[in-house]
C-alpha cells in the first residue's frame, strides 16, 4: 500500500504495476522486521519498483485491519490471537520528504500559473482535449479507481486484468498509467473549473455470483454519491456481458446483491435481521447502508425483507412500526403459529410446545393468559432493536439524510410488494392485435394469475432486472420466432418483453416461460 499525500491515505498498488497479493511460508517465530523483509524482496527486485526506488521510501507493515504491526509479536502469536486461517499483512510505503523537489514542483506549478493568467481564456489544445475526454472511472472490485477515456473502438479481448478494471481501446492524449490526474490537472481555477462542469461517471464492475463482496467494497469509498453510477457485469465465464446500463442493470446488481445478503448476513423468516459476523466491520456496515441509499435514490429499491423497524430505527432514531407484528413475521411460521394461539385463547395452546418456544428465545418469564403482549413485547425488542444495534447505529449514519423524505417506511414496502394486480396493470400490449397475439395476452395474464409472489417476483425481475415492483411499465412485443430458437427475450433497461405467438397451448407457453424464468442463470447478451 503506497501512501497517498494528497488524500492522506494509503492505497493498495496492484499487480500490474508490482502489487498485488503473494502468498509466502514464514517460520512462525518470524517478526515485524523479517516479513518487511521478505516483503522488500518480492516488490523490489533489485531495490526498485514502478513506485521509485526502496530508498526514496518509509517502510512499515500492516495487519488485515491496516494497523502497525507490534515490532516484537511473532507469526505464531498472531495465529493464536486472531484465529484467522491465513494472515495478511500489508507492506506500506511512503514517500520520504524531498525538500529540493518540493521547492522543484512550486517553481513548476508558479510557472504553469503564469502561463495560464498571460491567456486566461485560451488553454493549449492538447491540455484542453485531454480534460474535456476524462469524464469516467471503471473501477473493478478493489475500489481503487482508474482513469479511462471516452472509447472509440471495441473492447479488447484482453480488457480485463486481475484488479477486474475494464480498458478500452482509446485514442490517448497520454499515458494514464504513468501520469495521474493530479499531475495533468493542477489546483489552478480555469482548470478546475472545466473538470468539474459535468459529474464524474464511475463504471463499477461486479462478478456474477461475486455481486455482495464486491459491491460492498465499491461502496466502501464516501466519494461514491459524488459521482455519476453505472454497474458493469462479468458473466461467469469471464466475459463482459453486453447489457449498456441505463437503469436494468443497477436493479438487477441490487437483486442479486440483496438476495444473497439475505441468505449470508441475516437470520429470520418472512423478515430479516441482519447478525454480526467476524469478517463484517464498521467500513463493511456502512457500505451496506450507503448500497441502501443508493438503491432508494437510484431506482426507488428498498430491500423489504429487512424488518421496517430496523430501518425505522436507524433513519429516524425510532421503530415506527408495531414491533410485534415485525417479530412474528421473523420468527419461523410454526413458532408464529404458538404465539398467536397464545395472544387469541391462552387455553387452546399446548403449553409445553409454548415453553419450548420461549425458551428458544431465552425468555425467562412464565407465559400466563395476560401476559402475552408484555413478554412478545420484550422478545422483539431484543430480537429487532437490542441485538442489531450496532448495525443500526452504522446505518443511522448514513440513511437519515439519504431517505429522511421516508414518513412511513412500513407503507413503502408495501408498494413495493408486488401483487398478481399490480403486475397486470403494469402490462402494455399493443393497441392492434390479430388473433394468435390475443391468444398469447390470455396466456400471460392467467400465468401471472396462477403466479404465487415468488413467482411474480422472478417475472418481474426477468422483464425490469428488479424483483420487487417499482412500477415500470412492461411493454409486451410479439415475434415470430418458432422451433428451438423459440423463447421470451427481455430488455431490462427498456422494460420490454418480447413473447413468440407460435405456441400451441397454454401448458406449451406455461412450461417454457417456467424454464426460463427458474433456471436462475441470466445473462444481459442484448445491447
Amino acid at each position: 500500500m503506497n501512501y497517498d499525500a494528497e488524500n492522506e491515505v494509503f492505497r493498495q498498488v496492484r499487480t500490474r504495476r508490482g502489487g498485488g497479493t503473494r502468498k509466502v511460508d514464514v517460520s512462525k517465530e518470524s517478526k515485524k522486521p523479517d516479513l518487511i523483509q521478505e516483503a522488500v524482496k518480492l516488490f523490489f527486485a533489485d531495490g526498485k519498483s514502478t513506485e521509485g526506488d526502496i530508498t526514496e521510501f518509509e517502510v512499515d507493515l500492516k495487519d488485515y485491519k491496516e494497523m502497525s504491526v507490534d515490532e516484537d509479536i511473532t507469526v505464531g502469536k498472531l495465529y493464536a490471537d486472531t484465529k484467522l486461517p491465513l494472515l495478511r499483512f500489508y507492506l506500506t510505503t511512503k514517500k520520504k520528504i524531498n525538500l529540493g523537489s518540493f521547492m522543484q514542483q512550486e517553481i513548476d506549478v508558479a510557472l504553469t500559473t503564469q502561463e495560464l493568467n498571460s491567456s486566461p481564456t485560451t488553454m493549449p489544445a492538447e491540455r484542453s482535449e485531454s480534460i474535456d475526454n476524462i469524464d469516467v472511472i471503471y473501477i473493478g472490485s478493489n475500489i481503487e479507481p482508474e482513469i479511462s477515456f471516452p472509447y472509440s473502438s471495441n473492447l479488447d479481448d484482453n480488457a480485463l486484468d486481475d484488479s477486474n478494471t475494464i480498458t478500452f481501446a482509446t485514442e490517448d492524449i497520454f499515458n494514464v498509467e504513468d501520469q495521474s490526474l493530479d499531475d495533468t490537472l493542477p489546483d489552478i481555477s480555469p482548470l478546475n473549473d472545466i473538470a468539474h462542469n459535468e459529474k464524474i461517471k464511475r463504471i463499477l464492475v461486479v462478478h456474477r455470483g461475486h455481486v455482495l463482496p464486491e459491491l460492498i467494497a465499491h461502496f466502501l469509498d464516501e466519494s461514491v454519491f459524488e459521482c455519476e453510477i453505472k454497474i458493469q457485469l462479468i458473466a461467469p465465464d469471464g466475459k463482459l456481458e453486453k447489457g449498456h446500463d441505463e437503469g436494468g442493470v443497477v436493479r438487477d446488481c441490487l437483486s442479486e446483491f440483496w438476495n444473497d445478503f439475505y441468505e449470508q448476513c441475516t437470520m429470520g423468516s418472512s423478515f430479516k435481521v441482519p447478525f454480526l459476523r467476524h469478517d463484517f466491520g464498521q467500513i463493511h456496515w456502512e457500505s451496506v447502508g450507503r448500497i441502501i441509499a443508493f438503491g432508494w435514490q437510484k431506482e426507488k429499491y428498498l430491500p423489504v425483507k429487512i424488518a421496517p423497524v430496523i430501518l425505522e430505527q436507524a433513519t429516524f432514531g425510532i421503530a415506527k412500526s408495531n414491533v410485534i407484528e415485525n417479530f412474528l413475521k421473523f420468527v419461523a411460521e410454526s413458532e408464529r403459529a404458538v404465539f398467536e394461539a397464545w395472544r387469541s385463547d391462552f387455553n387452546t395452546v399446548d403449553n409445553e410446545e409454548l415453553l419450548e418456544v420461549l425458551d428458544g428465545h431465552s425468555c425467562r418469564k412464565t407465559p400466563t393468559k395476560d401476559n402475552a403482549e408484555e413478554i412478545l413485547q420484550e422478545l422483539a425488542h431484543k430480537k429487532l432493536i437490542q441485538e442489531p444495534a450496532y448495525v443500526i447505529e452504522q446505518w443511522a449514519t448514513i440513511l437519515p439524510t439519504a431517505v429522511s423524505h421516508l414518513d412511513e417506511i412500513s407503507s413503502v414496502y408495501e408498494n413495493l410488494q408486488p401483487t398478481v394486480r399490480k403486475v397486470l396493470k403494469s402490462l402494455s400490449f399493443p393497441e392492434d392485435m390479430n388473433a394468435q397475439q390475443r391468444e398469447i395476452q390470455r396466456y400471460l395474464t392467467t400465468y401471472l394469475r396462477e403466479s404465487d409472489t415468488q413467482g411474480l417476483s422472478r417475472f418481474l425481475r426477468f422483464c425490469t432486472g428488479s424483483d420487487l415492483f417499482l412500477g415500470k411499465t412492461i411493454i409486451i412485443n410479439f415475434t415470430l420466432i418458432q422451433g428451438f430458437q423459440r423463447r421470451p427475450v427481455a430488455h431490462t433497461c427498456g422494460c420490454v418483453l418480447e413473447l413468440s405467438v407460435f405456441y400451441d397451448s397454454y401448458p406449451d407457453f406455461r412450461s417454457e416461460i417456467n424454464k426460463v424464468l427458474e433456471c436462475n442463470v441470466w445473462v444481459m447478451d442484448i445491447v
